[in-house]
């Protein structure tokens, strides 16, 4: 009985070793391991802008990987090539089957990262620029239990996943420049309502700038309030 309990007590050890050693380059995907170089214990899940590929979410993320050593970060290509970069989904006409795919691809990556190294959702953020940040509100909220928060850096949203009853509040931060010369107030609002429609409450931040991707102040914003949703420094 006492050889059993010990072979049985192995077992679950090297179960637990083999989650907590895989790597995000290990499971196929695009990323950065935790720069404590232990096991995650938190995890920020990335989505490019349109024409863009992952790497345009890397500066954001090691900056954050500084103040949070034991996150891991996924910022995958989105699928689909356009022009020099990707798209999560079609952006031209009857494309409702084309954002039913992203969204699965969306909750996926959340399911993906709870399956690989055991994280829970409220130790989960998601964040996104342009196109990425209506991916990001998608993984955060359309997964069966909704993540810690969510970023959107200029996002583009029509609509959004009502909230599970009984599920905790998503923490949702959109910030934009206010000379965004591609999304403009209008589709801010729209975002917003979505949002607001779905049962969650928002928070925007507006800052001085000119260019679609956030400055340098709006991107603070973002990566001091994911920080705090993960209790960081």
């Amino acid at each position: 009985m006492k050889r059993l309990a010990l072979v049985l007590a192995a077992s679950v050890a090297l179960g637990a070793g083999a989650a907590s050693a895989q790597t995000v380059a290990s499971i196929n995907h695009q990323g950065m391991d935790p720069a404590s170089g232990k096991a995650p214990t938190e995890a920020v899940i990335m989505f490019h802008g349109y024409t863009q590929s992952g790497e345009a979410m890397k500066p954001v993320a090691e900056a954050l990987a500084a103040r949070l050593p034991n996150a891991v970060f996924i910022f995958d290509n989105a699928p689909n090539p356009i022009r020099n970069g990707f798209s999560w989904y079609d952006m031209q006409g009857d494309n409702a089957a084309s954002k039913a795919a992203a969204k699965d691809l969306a909750t996926g990556l959340v399911k993906t990262v709870e399956d690989t190294w055991k994280i829970k959702p409220d130790h989960i953020v998601a964040v996104g620029f342009s196109q990425g940040g209506g991916m990001a509100l998608d993984a955060g909220i359309c997964t069966p239990t909704p993540v810690k928060a969510v970023v959107s850096l200029a996002g583009v949203l029509e609509s959004a996943c009502d909230k599970p009853k009984g599920a905790k509040a998503t923490n949702i931060l959109i910030v934009r420049n206010d000379g965004d010369p591609l999304v403009k107030e209008p589709l801010i609002v729209k975002f917003e309502e979505a949002v607001k429609g779905a049962g969650y409450t928002s928070k925007r931040e507006t800052v001085e700038g000119t260019t679609h991707w956030p400055s340098a102040n709006g991107i603070k914003m973002a990566e001091d309030f994911v920080v705090k949703q993960l209790g960081g420094k």
